[in-house]
């Protein structure tokens, strides 16, 4: 007699005791605990067989229709992290009642997803969805049966030429005219969302993250995927759109055509490096290269605005000239707009050389030799970054002021505080130097007994409004003798794939009350994934970036104001010549300025936050996350420094 496999559905004589085809045998479990186990029945029509795949979302099985008796793919709603499913029960729990909320906005996405393929089910680039159903207090998608790999899988197995990697984008762009067309957007392609059937037909699949793109003035879902995903998916404003779509495929098509996944957007932004696919691939036409090129500009205005301009650009239909020469003929365009006030072009480097000058009521500096020492932490690679912000810092002050010469020294902790003493004692303290965390010394007041009253400077720094919290200079520091460049706020980080994300304040007020010296402010469990919630600071902002890219939230931590602190403290020494002193000061202004505080704390990626209004607005413009985190500045307060 011949039976049916219950888990891939091939047929075998009864005689065998598992399927010669996967091995598989009556009453096996499943592969996992979760995993719905082979022979369940849904709807009373569909067999569960094997599960095909399982992500942060769902679980994907092969099935059986019984009704028209063919294969079918089912996607289960089955959210990580937040349900659970008895053994030997097919019914979905969800963990706990706090993450209900969060479980039910996935569900009505889930809908959505069905929704979306279900209007494309006619085109052949495109995964054809059969139906929805909801059981097992969870959802089901019925999808039709692919036999054949993803992208992902397909690449690692077979050598892709550019013909390949070409014909590969375009049906990939066939499925997103239409989309695009029903005013929807992908937001998720990708290797593993491009299927690659064993006909070589193929299919755009996963439409998980689509949302319309006109007329939403909600926010958006960040979701994302490192490599393929454009700035803009970064952020939850409504700025997605088809160009969202171009730089995902383009990023795709990058990658078949090099091997290289190209770098983050958000890391694009702060140094572009990427190196044009024909650099890395002598086969790759230039013309394609110049497109992918155009089709992966960090500025959406750059790109091509949909993806019919995008493919005549492959199919050489349109001349796409370098990226980089756009750049040029447009800034070229926007100068010769402008040339009618080239005056202020002339007097732009006048204003930079007299910005302090004139700004801080002062005059010409005279002729000096200042000494700067300043500590290290004893991290290679962060000390190397702080060395070279420091250094770039100091010759721009240096092209304003050659009359000025500056001696740079800098020493490894204890060694740092040891040597700034006796300096002290003997006579010698540098000019300006660098008092981060003295005040956990045991010489530290003996230290900054000898500094001076850098008052009017942060009364000069206060009446610019250009710099935050200076207005409140001596409330923060009543001794008046260390100034700050930048500093450190109170944050919150979600995993996720573990933890549920709170409603807004009061929420993460609550975190922070149940938190504060437990496992939830341990770094190291949290990037291990041993903890769903760290409640930490910005200057974490860039490690969890890196062990938790695309699964991770940043919150504000309201109610917690008072835990900010500053950092790179500084002071000048009351013993140095008055010139001496003069330039110290006026250097230490300078460290303030919109352009220093670039170098130290956006190209410098410190997770530290410069005082400078203009340079952190730049900041949160670089890193979208922060967009709204720094609302209402002016409530934010800090313990006396001193």
């Amino acid at each position: 007699m011949t039976i049916r496999c219950s888990a891939c559905f091939e047929q075998y004589e009864s005689e065998y005791f598992v399927c010669p085809s996967c091995g598989h045998y009556a009453g096996a479990p499943p592969a996992e605990p979760f995993y719905i186990g082979p022979g369940a029945l849904l709807q009373g029509r569909y067999t569960v067989g094997a599960a095909l795949g399982f992500g942060g979302f769902g679980v994907i099985y092969k099935a059986w229709d019984n009704k028209y008796q063919n294969l079918v793919a089912i996607k289960e709603y089955f959210p990580s992290g937040i349900v659970s499913r008895a053994q030997n029960s097919a019914e979905v729990a969800v963990y706990a009642k706090k993450r209900e909320k969060e479980f039910e906005a996935g569900f009505a996405r889930f809908i959505d997803e069905a929704g979306s393929m279900a209007a494309f089910g006619s085109h052949a680039n495109i995964v054809n969805v059969y139906g929805c159903f909801e059981e097992n207090r969870t959802a089901y998608i019925v999808m039709e049966y692919l036999d054949g790999v993803t992208l992902s899988e397909y690449i690692k197995a077979n050598e892709l030429t550019v013909e390949d990697a070409l014909a590969i984008t375009l049906n990939v762009c066939e499925a997103l005219k239409a989309i695009h067309a029903s005013g929807i957007v992908h937001r998720d392609v990708s290797p593993d969302n491009i299927f690659i059937c064993a006909d070589y037909r193929v299919k755009l699949i996963d439409f998980g993250t689509a949302r319309f793109s006109q007329n939403e003035d909600t926010l958006l879902t960040v979701i994302l995927k490192p490599g393929y995903s454009p700035p803009e998916q970064y952020e939850t404003i409504n700025a997605q759109g088809p160009w969202t779509d171009i730089y995902a495929v383009g990023a795709t098509l990058y990658f078949m055509l090099t091997g290289v996944k190209p770098d983050e957007s958000t890391n694009r932004k702060i140094d572009d490096t990427l190196l044009p696919p024909s650099e890395l691939n002598p086969d790759a036409p230039e013309y394609i290269s110049n497109t992918v090129m155009k089709a992966l500009a960090i500025d959406r205005h750059m790109r091509f605005k949909t993806v019919e301009e995008f493919t005549k650009g492959l199919n050489q239909d349109i001349k796409v000239v370098p990226l980089s020469v756009e750049i040029k003929n447009r800034k070229t365009r926007r100068l010769l707009s402008v040339l009618s006030a080239a005056f202020l072009v002339v007097a732009a480097f006048a204003g930079l050389v007299c910005y302090f000058n004139m700004r801080m009521g002062e005059g010409a500096l005279r002729a000096a030799t200042i000494s700067v020492w300043y500590g290290l932490s004893g991290d290679e690679a962060h000390d190397a970054a702080k060395r070279g912000a420091y250094g770039a810092v100091f010759n721009e002050f240096l092209a304003i002021y050659p009359n000025i010469t500056i001696t740079e020294e800098a020493f490894a902790g204890e060694d740092y505080m040891a040597r700034l003493t006796e300096a002290v004692k003997t006579g010698a303290a540098p000019a300006l130097f660098e008092t981060t965390g003295i005040d956990k010394y045991t010489e530290g007041v003996k230290i900054l007994a000898g500094a001076a009253d850098l008052g009017p400077v942060a009364e000069g720094l206060s009446s610019l409004d250009e710099y935050y919290f200076m207005a409140n200079y001596g409330a923060y520091f009543p001794s008046r003798n260390r100034l700050p460049l930048g500093f450190i706020a109170p944050a919150v980080y979600i995993n996720n794939n573990l933890a549920a994300i709170p409603d807004g304040g009061a929420g993460v007020a609550d975190i922070l009350e149940d938190a504060i010296g437990g496992e939830a402010t341990d770094y190291e469990l949290f990037a291990a994934g041993g903890s769903g919630i760290l409640v930490s600071d910005t200057a974490r902002y860039f490690d969890v970036q890196a062990a938790l890219a695309a699964q991770y939230t940043l919150l504000r931590a309201e109610g917690a104001e008072n835990l900010c602190r500053f950092t790179d403290l500084w002071s000048v020494s009351a013993l140095s010549g008055k010139d001496e002193i003069a330039a110290a000061e006026r250097l230490l202004a300078f460290m303030l300025s919109e352009n220093a505080q670039d170098l130290l704390y956006i190209r410098n990626r410190t997770g530290k936050l410069p005082l400078n209004k203009n340079a952190l607005a730049e900041f949160v413009g670089v890193h979208d996350e922060f967009i709204g985190f720094f609302d209402n500045i002016g409530s934010y307060m800090f313990p006396q420094a001193d």
